[in-house]
Parts: structure tokens; C-alpha cells; sequence
């Protein structure tokens, strides 16, 4: 504030400046930024336009400022159009072995419902591993293939269809936490264990001793990926020569006498005390329990190799954070100290449909 002083006898008052007892000074308010709604169809910004009530929340909507398009924001689960509680049904019934026929008469739903639903959970599912199961430290990691088959039998199909026909889904499980740290689905060949080694070298950290089967692809793409810090043993089970000539009912779907092990030490210096294929082969038999698709001499065979790979991303996401393992007392990914507990199915939806935070404002 600006006085004239006491005192003044020129009679023209001086401009003095006093010091005052209160901080005047004005600040602004921070404004939140929110960040920037793009057009689908030109890339242009969008500002809102009102909302809507679906079955589950209110939806925002957006229209663009340069081509007048109006759309809606993106929604956790897509664009289903069921309630978030029958979400939750169907992926627990898928989850338990359950074929897409009967969750449809079990959830009261259309199957077409039910394939939506596993599409866009299991992709989810697939990100959400992506996400969590990285620098993974472990001591032996055992890989193995489990076969189905995709359409139609191997004998029908011809080798340029790659979709349909024998599948073989790559498995690699931590022997101590039993965690599925990577898996891949496609042909038993070369550019299959390409795409797995590949996928586990990025997830694991440190040395790792890996057992696989005598598959010809393994030591050299293992080693190219893993390189110095592979320690690689072999190990194939060998039976006997299956004389069955259909006199014995009780032999028809039985395999061969089982006649020795064969284990050779390829890359390293493996451990010979956890040289075992034991835990990936019990993992195999709870693939085919838990999943329909696996069922041998069924109906629950995968039509679309799309749809079978979703259904693998769904249940690894399920055995390793909701699945309570027998012999650990808790789920794989708590095991592996991954999550902090056992996930219900309802945590898992909610963590797998957790959009990350946008870095554009």
C-alpha cells in the first residue's frame, strides 16, 4: 500500500512504500489436464458429448471437432453387451472344464456370448501375463508340447493350411513354484520353438538349467536365446515296442510298457539332481482336466486356432493367480512373489481389464 508520510511541508505528497504484515501474493489454481480424446476415423480432438447408461456403468461420449463423428470411450471389457456379473459366470465355467455348449445352457446365454467373452478376456489374459511375468529368477524350468488338434484331423488337411489340423502348445513351468512362465501354440517345428525360446529368454533372468525332450529344434534355438546362461539337459522316456494287435480290449487306449529313461547333458553343467520332466507332464494332465479343448476322443476340439490360443491364454492366467497349488499352499505367481495372494476370478477381470495410464496429454 502506497501512503504519504507525516509531516510532509512541500505540499506534495511522496509515494512511500510500507512493508506489509500479509502475503498478497495471488496464486492460480492448478487446472487438471485431462488427457486427449482422439478421433478414430481422421485422428482429430474430440471433446465431450454427452453419456449413457449401459448394464454396467455410464459411458461417456465423445464427438470430434473436425469431422463430427461421435463415439464412445473405451470400455474394460470391449463392447460386450452382458452384465459383468454373467462375465464373471462364464469365465468361471470356462475355467473349470467346461465346453462352450454347456456354459451357454448353464450361464442361459447365446454361444455366440460365450465366444465373445473368452475373446476378449482371453486376450486380456494374454497382456496381463505379458505384463507381470517378467525377470523371472528360477532354477529349473521344464518345456514340453502338448498335442491337440485344430478343424480337422492332420490326415485331411495339406501343409500349407498352418491353422488347422495337428496344434502342439509349447509349455515351460518353474519346478519350484510350479509357474507358467511362458507358452506358445502352433506347428511342432522349428519356427514354433523359435517363437517360445524366444518369448521365455525375454521373461527369464539369470542363469536357468532348462530339461526338455529330445525334440532336434531345442539345444540349438535354446542356445541362441539363452546363450551363456543356459544349462541344458535332455531327457526322453523310451517304451517298449507296442505288440497290440486288438485281441486285448483292455490295452486299446493304454501306451507302450514303459523300458528306461534317457538323460544326456547338452549345454553347461546341469544339476543331475533336477534333471526331471515330472512337474511339466503332471502340468500337461491339469491342462486337459481344466480345459475342454484338450479332451481327448471328444467334442470340445477347437474350430478356429484364434479362439484355442485364447482359451490357453485364460487358463494359464487362472492356474497361475487363482489357482491354489496343493503342494505350495498358495497360487504359482504368489509362489514366484508375482502378486501378494490368491486372485479371485472377479480380481483377475479387474486386473487383466486395468487400462494403463495414458502418457499423452
Amino acid at each position: 500500500m502506497l501512503l504519504a508520510p507525516r509531516g510532509a511541508t512541500d505540499g506534495r505528497s511522496q509515494a512511500v512504500a510500507y512493508p506489509c504484515r500479509y502475503d498478497c501474493t495471488v496464486r492460480a489454481r492448478p487446472q487438471k489436464v485431462e488427457p486427449k480424446v482422439k478421433c478414430y476415423c481422421c485422428s482429430g480432438e474430440a471433446s465431450r458429448f454427452g453419456t449413457f447408461q449401459n448394464k454396467n456403468r455410464v459411458v461417456q461420449r465423445f464427438r470430434c471437432t473436425k469431422c463430427g463423428k461421435t463415439f464412445s470411450e473405451d470400455q474394460p471389457l470391449g463392447r460386450l453387451r452382458v452384465s459383468h456379473d454373467k462375465v464373471v459366470q462364464i469365465v468361471k465355467l470356462l475355467s473349470e472344464g467346461i465346453g462352450i455348449r454347456a456354459v451357454s445352457r448353464l450361464a442361459q446365454c447365446h454361444q455366440h456370448t460365450v465366444l465373445e467373452v473368452l475373446r476378449v478376456v482371453g486376450e486380456r489374459c494374454e497382456y496381463l501375463h505379458d505384463r507381470l511375468v517378467r525377470n523371472v529368477t528360477i532354477d529349473s524350468l521344464q518345456v514340453d508340447e502338448l498335442w491337440t488338434r485344430v478343424g480337422i484331423r492332420q490326415a485331411r488337411t495339406t501343409p500349407e493350411d498352418t491353422e488347422r489340423g495337428d496344434q502342439y502348445t509349447f509349455l515351460g513351468i518353474a519346478a519350484d513354484t510350479k509357474l507358467i512362465v511362458s507358452y506358445y501354440t502352433g506347428k511342432r517345428n522349428a519356427e514354433s520353438t523359435f517363437a517360445f525360446a524366444a518369448d521365455a529368454a525375454s521373461r527369464i533372468a539369470g542363469q536357468v538349467q532348462i530339461t526338455c525332450d529330445s525334440f532336434h529344434p531345442y539345444p540349438s534355438v535354446l542356445n541362441s536365446f539363452f546363450n551363456r546362461r543356459l544349462d541344458l539337459a535332455v531327457m526322453q522316456k523310451i517304451f517298449k515296442k507296442d505288440t497290440y494287435n486288438g485281441s486285448d480290449p483292455n490295452r486299446r487306449y493304454s501306451p507302450a510298457p514303459y523300458a528306461s529313461v534317457f538323460v544326456k547333458r547338452i549345454i553347461g553343467a546341469p544339476d543331475e539332481t533336477k534333471i526331471c520332466t515330472s512337474h511339466i507332464e503332471r502340468t500337461n494332465l491339469t491342462v486337459r482336466h481344466f480345459n475342454k479343448r484338450f479332451a481327448r476322443l471328444g467334442l470340445g476340439w477347437s474350430r478356429k486356432l484364434d479362439n484355442h490360443r485364447r482359451a490357453v491364454s485364460l487358463f494359464v492366467a487362472v492356474f497361475n493367480f487363482c489357482k491354489v497349488h496343493r503342494t505350495l499352499g498358495t497360487t504359482p505367481a504368489h509362489a514366484s512373489g508375482i502378486t501378494d495372494g490368491a486372485w479371485t476370478i472377479e480380481r483377475l477381470i479387474e486386473e487383466a481389464t486395468r487400462r494403463e495410464p495414458s502418457l499423452e496429454q
